[in-house]
């Protein structure tokens, strides 16, 4: 699996209204050498044309306000769902073309992703004092929400085009189920929000995917506003491979149907970005540098009095640290002494305990030296609970 890393930096200062803009100007360009265009249809894409290039030039370059880790997180999810998002499964599908070709007649399996996208926006925090826990978290909760708001859009496409009626057993049985628990209308849809007949078994089951969708996206809203949600965590998707579950079902049931000519077409391509982006179209990397960890448990070691970490030898370093990673008593007490430094690392170390650990990938070291680097941030995990540890990577 090739990982593609987004990342902010100076020399992308390009707008996202001319980023629209010149996206608008390339497709009137591409419809207009097409080769069936009418005299209406060219008139009409030069208005359009002169429009959008009058607009870029009375569009300001240059942004008058330093944009937030915040704004670069969405600059850069700009990108996914302009240009990403419908890309991925045209991709896969060329490349299952490819295989063809050579004598391979098997698609590529959704589940095993051949890319896959993570993000330094709102995670890296080496040297830029604006990260900070909040920002991770709002950033985490944010890229969950759009998520949701694209999947949404997606399976009610899906919903359009899986109206059939012929189904295996174990899909039929799981429309019965959903059917008889399902609410008869839901008001804030636009489409299917009525009842559902049972006879449309495949639209029952993705009407039961959206609701859990629209879920996710409202209590990551919530989160995200308030800090807490009514929506109860079990209503919400939680992994992919609870999202995947009843998506499967479907394409298994299309299979055996003899619809897998359907099954190979939206649905196997939602399946690929489901598998490729996750609940939160990217995994957030975590970026600290090493001797923020240092000052951390220097201060636990003069806290405890047992001396000051800083100082001792890399040996001795390593000797204590492994003995606390073996050992189970508590380092962090409620009157630790903290800086506004060592605050921060422990603030990010505890969101990332609190938040979805799917939203994220490793934790990296900059600046690291020596093992102590990486068993400290190992050592600093456990403490602040993180119940399924990041893989700390250092670079050296």
């Amino acid at each position: 699996t090739v990982d593609l890393v987004l990342t902010a930096h100076p020399t992308q200062s390009l707008r996202r209204s001319l980023l629209k803009k010149h996206t608008k100007i390339r497709n009137c360009l591409t419809q207009l050498y097409a080769k069936d265009i009418s005299e209406d249809d060219k008139k009409e894409l030069d208005e359009a044309l002169q429009r959008e290039i009058q607009a870029a030039f009375r569009t300001d370059e240059i942004r008058r306000a330093q944009p937030t880790p915040q704004d670069e997180m969405r600059y850069g999810m700009n990108y996914i769902h302009e240009t990403i998002w419908k890309g991925v499964p045209n991709f896969l599908r060329r490349v299952d073309t490819a295989l063809k070709k050579i004598g391979i007649d098997e698609r590529l399996p959704y589940d095993v992703p051949l890319i896959k996208f993570s993000s330094w926006m709102g995670g890296d925090r080496d040297g830029n004092l604006r990260v900070t826990p909040e920002v991770t978290r709002d950033v985490c909760l944010l890229a969950r929400m759009m998520a949701a708001n694209l999947y949404i859009s997606q399976i009610e496409e899906l919903m359009f085009e899986l109206s059939m009626w012929r189904c295996n057993d174990e899909l039929r049985a799981k429309a019965e189920e959903l059917h008889d628990a399902s609410k008869k209308v839901v008001k804030y849809y636009t489409e299917f929000w009525k009842e559902i007949p049972i006879n449309e078994p495949y639209r029952v089951v993705l009407a039961s995917v959206r609701n859990k969708l629209h879920n996710t996206r409202e209590r990551s809203r919530d989160l995200l506003a308030n800090g807490f949600s009514e929506i109860p965590e079990s209503a919400a998707f939680t992994n992919v491979k609870e999202f995947l579950e009843p998506l499967e079902l479907c394409y298994k049931s299309l299979c055996d149907s003899g619809d897998k000519t359907i099954a190979d077409g939206s649905l196997l391509d939602f399946m690929r970005q489901v598998a490729t982006f996750g609940l939160s179209l990217t995994k957030l990397d975590i970026r600290q540098e090493s001797d923020r960890h240092t000052e951390v448990i220097d201060t636990i070691t003069t806290h405890l009095g047992i001396g000051s970490y800083r100082s001792w030898p890399e040996e001795k370093r390593v000797e204590w640290l492994v003995s606390e990673l073996q050992g189970k008593r508590p380092l962090l007490s409620p009157d630790l002494p903290q800086s506004e430094e060592v605050a921060d690392a422990l603030g990010t170390f505890r969101a990332l305990a609190e938040l979805p650990r799917d939203s994220f990938g490793p934790y990296i070291i900059s600046m690291a030296t020596a093992p102590s680097d990486v068993l400290a941030a190992e050592l600093l995990q456990r403490e602040c609970k993180i119940a399924d540890p990041l893989p700390v990577v250092p670079l050296f």
